[in-house]
């Protein structure tokens, strides 16, 4: 995260307890008091750490090339930023946890980054980034690779609500489409019919699902429209 003072608040009251409560020892690279290269110190200390936070907010270059050596080095990441035009768009589709720098607003951020941490400690060999997810694909000769979702489907473009229930179902492989339920989906709660076309037209688009016939008539029930939606393009 930035240096900046103004940020320390954050540090102190929020990212420092959450993680203890979490039995995890937190620690930025400002409270080493060793000689020697500092870059060296942030680079092991990322490598080593089980989990790594990284606060987009300002856009701090710093900060992001340390979250692209913790993106190297393995699935461990939490975002956060205090705005959405802070993250780039490369990572946009990733979970990010956006916070207001004000008491309820840190009161939020605690609940947030408490749920995402015990969700990643509970899946740290699972990938949620974009460079884990392309080491991953590109698996050894003579077993199966997978394909990252983002491959097929523009998550971008999907309501947050759908961006959610996919994080959440560990649908990452377009070949994970094939394993849902798509009638347990359209009921789930917050998926409408406009964010359940918006995923089942690209769904469709590249032929990810292989029970057409159940698809068609979740469509149907559901009153789904397949038809292309441009807005936004």
């Amino acid at each position: 995260m930035p240096f900046d003072p103004k940020f320390r608040e954050v540090y102190l009251e929020v990212y420092k307890p959450v993680c203890e409560q979490n039995d995890l020892d937190c620690w930025r690279v400002d409270e080493i008091s060793r000689p020697g290269s500092i870059t060296r110190y942030i680079v092991e200390g990322i490598i080593d750490a089980e989990v790594v936070i990284a606060d987009l907010t300002s856009q701090n270059p710093n900060v992001f090339y340390e979250l692209g050596i913790a993106h190297s080095v393995g699935n461990k990441t939490v975002m956060t930023a205090q705005t959405l035009n802070d993250v780039p768009f490369d990572i946009r589709s990733y979970r990010v946890l956006i916070y207001e720098q004000t008491i309820s607003g840190s009161r939020q951020l605690s609940k947030d980054l408490d749920k995402a941490l015990k969700e990643l400690l509970a899946a740290m060999d699972r990938t949620s980034n974009p460079v884990q997810e392309a080491v991953a694909s590109r698996s050894p000769i003579g077993s199966r690779k997978k394909t990252p979702l983002l491959k097929y489907v523009d998550i971008a473009l999907l309501t947050s609500q759908m961006q959610h229930w996919l994080r959440i179902n560990d649908v990452v492989y377009a070949e994970d489409v094939a394993a849902i339920d798509l009638e347990k989906l359209a009921n789930s709660d917050g998926i409408g019919k406009e964010s359940l076309g918006q995923f089942l037209r690209q769904v469709v688009k590249h032929d990810l699902y292989p029970d057409a016939q159940a698809l068609n008539a979740v469509v149907l029930r559901h009153r789904v429209s397949m038809k292309p939606d441009y807005r936004g393009r």
